[in-house]
């Protein structure tokens, strides 16, 4: 009779006379609960990867595409800050800035350039209508340049 008092007495998940442990079955529960809790939580923690690991896969072709509507190489997109979509728009605004710079920077100075061939040009029309029917100048004889 005492050892029956001492199995009824005892933990239910304590090991019995045959060495294995036995579960009530709140016990069970309790287990299944913490095992379903902790996949749920990796399904949770990998799905929120993959969302995440796509958004940016779709930000990088757009990204791109924005790239390729300005005519800007490919290869550009690697050097502009892409963490977000508006530090992308911000790093992109100041190329379009400097590329226009450069471009009407370009353009003044072949301005420059042929207002400067013009100017080097000599002066060929006639000073009067004897010289130009002979054929001599009267400045570059003066300073012996014939």
């Amino acid at each position: 009779m005492n050892t029956e008092n001492m199995n009824q007495n005892a933990d239910p998940a304590s090991v019995q006379g045959t060495g294995e442990r036995t579960f009530t079955q709140d016990d069970v529960n309790r287990i299944v609960q913490d095992r379903l809790a902790k996949d749920r939580e990796k399904a949770s923690k990998e799905l929120g990867e993959r969302e995440q690991e796509l958004a940016q896969r779709e930000f990088r072709l757009n990204s791109r595409q924005k790239l390729a509507d300005k005519g800007y190489p490919e290869t550009l997109l690697d050097a502009l800050n892409c963490s977000s979509e508006e530090a992308f728009d911000k790093a992109l605004g100041i190329i379009d800035g400097l590329m226009e710079e450069r471009l009407k920077s370009k353009k003044d100075d072949e301005k420059q350039a042929q207002l400067e061939a013009q100017r080097a040009k000599p002066f060929t029309g006639p000073l009067n209508q004897s010289s130009y029917r002979t054929g001599a100048d009267p400045i570059r004889k003066a300073m012996n340049l014939n």
